[in-house]
């Protein structure tokens, strides 16, 4: 029995999860535990297991595949051109559960996200300037208040300084925003043991990241010499059009 290749199996993994992203960039968690990393792991393994087996496979098993994944490509391709968005309808009479309010929810999240990213695009609106605090090995980033629009379309608000401490070494760091989201209010389940959150508050995540990343705001880039660490000069954060909030 063949051992498959590792880099093979995570190159497709990597396409599949960049196909997904181009489809649905509402998407962000991509955490092993979530449901969608394990069904872009099954495809890529599958991929893969068909690919060592293409040459084994009878014609007609491999013009049926073909037939398959063409059909596939052309339903993904039709949801993706279409683009629709669904809204709940209520009537008279009509039993509601949580499931139609989230929907409710969505529906105008998933507006104004478009919106955002249609309109406005991605970047700094105002606000959020980078500098680092302290000296040695106790340095901090710290942004100011701001507000800016994610390459999601989701709306960033930092509303005091945030900071975030600095590792003692490195050459190259750089300051990255990100929308966030936290469950809160938690209240005593009626019919059973546990608690539910009755609320989700939104706010922003800072982080310190060697690479530049797609799915956030670069507010900076720090360089490290003997003194420690300083903001980059020449680096300008991707600025969008407005006034303050």
């Amino acid at each position: 029995m063949r051992t498959f290749d590792e880099a093979t199996y995570r190159e497709f993994a990597a396409v599949f999860g960049e196909r997904v992203a181009a489809h649905a960039p509402e998407w962000t968690d991509h955490n092993e535990s979530d449901p969608g990393v394990t069904l872009i792991e099954l495809f890529a393994f599958v991929a893969e297991s068909l690919l060592y087996r293409q040459s084994t496979i009878p014609e007609r098993g491999r013009a049926t595949a073909a037939r398959l994944a063409q059909s596939a490509l052309a339903l993904a391709s039709a949801g993706a051109a279409s683009g629709t968005l669904e809204r709940p309808r209520y009537f008279p009479g009509q039993l509601l559960g949580a499931d139609d309010f989230t929907q409710e929810q969505d529906y105008f999240r998933a507006r104004l996200r478009r919106l955002n990213r249609a309109l406005h695009g991605s970047g700094v609106v105002s606000g959020l300037a980078v500098s680092v605090e302290g000296d040695g090995q106790e340095q901090r980033v710290a942004v100011e208040p701001g507000f800016a629009l994610a390459p999601t379309g989701e709306e960033i608000e930092v509303p005091v300084v945030a900071t975030a401490c600095l590792p003692p070494s490195g050459r190259l760091l750089h300051v990255v925003i990100r929308h966030a989201e936290r469950p809160t209010h938690p209240v005593a389940v009626p019919d059973g043991p546990g608690v539910q959150f009755t609320r989700i508050e939104e706010g922003f995540a800072i982080g310190l990241e060697a690479a530049a990343p797609t799915d956030g705001i670069v507010l900076a880039r720090l360089l490290h010499a003997d003194d420690g660490w300083r903001v980059a000069d020449a680096f300008e954060p991707a600025r969008l059009r407005g006034r303050a909030i």
